[in-house]
Parts: C-alpha cells; sequence; structure tokens
C-alpha cells in the first residue's frame, strides 16, 4: 500500500553512540551499514553528521561545533527542507519502512509520532512551519507536542497495518540491542494478531 506524500525526510547521523561504543551508522546489518539501510527508502533524504562521511544519495549536512544533541542536527537540517512536512529519524532505526513513513506524514496534522510505551519524537513527521517557529524554542522535540494544538499519536496496533512485525520501531543503542529487540517485538507482535 502507497499514501501520496509529499515530505522531505532528516535522518541524523550524528550521535556520540556512548553506548554503541562506534559510530552506529557504520555498523553493518546484513552487510549494509546501518545509514544505507535507511537510505535506500528514501528519494533524497537530508543527512545531518558531525562529520564527513560517504551517502551514496541525498544531501549531506555537517553539523559544526559542539555536540548538542537531536535537536542542533534538527536545526541544521531544516535549512534544506523545501516541503510542508518533514519526517525526523536517526540512523539508529535500520528497519524503518517507507510505507510506514508514508503512513505517518499521510494524517493530516502538526505532528504525527508513534506511541511504543512513550512518543518517539526521532520517528516522527512534523510540520515544517511549527519546526521553524519553535526550534530555537526547545531543548527536546518531545517539547513539541505542547508548543502544537494538532498532535496525532500513533499506537502500535494501528501501525500494525503497515509493519506486521513493528520491525520499524527497532531502535539500535547497543550491539545488545541487535541481538534481543527483534525477538521481543516479534513476539509482542505475534501477540496482538493473534
Amino acid at each position: 500500500m502507497s499514501y501520496n506524500n509529499s515530505y522531505d525526510v532528516i535522518i541524523l547521523a550524528g550521535g556520540l553512540s556512548k553506548r554503541f561504543g562506534a559510530d552506529k551508522c557504520c555498523f553493518e546489518v546484513n552487510s549494509k551499514t546501518m545509514l544505507d539501510r535507511l537510505l535506500e527508502q528514501f528519494d533524497n533524504p537530508i543527512v545531518v553528521s558531525r562529520s564527513p562521511r560517504r551517502i551514496k544519495k541525498g544531501i549531506l549536512v555537517i553539523e559544526k561545533g559542539e555536540y548538542e544533541g537531536p535537536v542542533k542536527g534538527v536545526r541544521e537540517g531544516l535549512k534544506y527542507v523545501r516541503r510542508d512536512r518533514v519526517f525526523i529519524t536517526g540512523c539508529d532505526f535500520p528497519f524503518l519502512i517507507k510505507n510506514l513513513v508514508d503512513y505517518v506524514c499521510s494524517k493530516p496534522y502538526d505532528i504525527v509520532i508513534p506511541f511504543d510505551h512513550r512518543p518517539q519524537p526521532l520517528l516522527a513527521c512534523y510540520s515544517t512551519e511549527l519546526l521553524n517557529k519553535n526550534i530555537d524554542k526547545i531543548n527536546g522535540l518531545v517539547e513539541l507536542i505542547e508548543l502544537s494544538s494538532s498532535v496525532y499519536f500513533i499506537g502500535t496496533e494501528e501501525l500494525l497495518k503497515i509493519d506486521p512485525f513493528l520491525y520499524s520501531l527497532i531502535n539500535i543503542n547497543s550491539i545488545i540491542d541487535l541481538i534481543y529487540r527483534p525477538i521481543r517485538i516479534k513476539t509482542k507482535s505475534n501477540f496482538i494478531l493473534r
């Protein structure tokens, strides 16, 4: 199933990877780096990195200065956004599929954010206008929820229609996550599907 959407994508690839122990964007999963897996899903993504890196397609934006977290990366990436909506994610969601992003960005709200035990601000679609208006007022993307009167939370049951095993929600913060999270989510999904 495909949805007609017009949105840009910002992929944050400049985190410190402290828990992972190395640059997780370069870590290979099934012979592809986590970043390359995401790049394959989108036509012209905006990749924000703290250092130069090779990307197969898209726009590479180098974030200058000290690391300040995801908001700074989003601020840098926003300079290249041309559409009314932008999906924001990190390279640590290597199993994200485009159909899920299309579905999330098809909802007519300022913020459309998956909710899996808590809001997932780095797996969400935002109004570009909302971001531009508020990016300098916030310390974290989740703060935008309070600044918007138009927020849609998507639960896992709704997302199961698009991603039956919820692999798109798998966030890799450590090597152990690669081993245990797919198993846990698959078990959870099978339970929900019965």
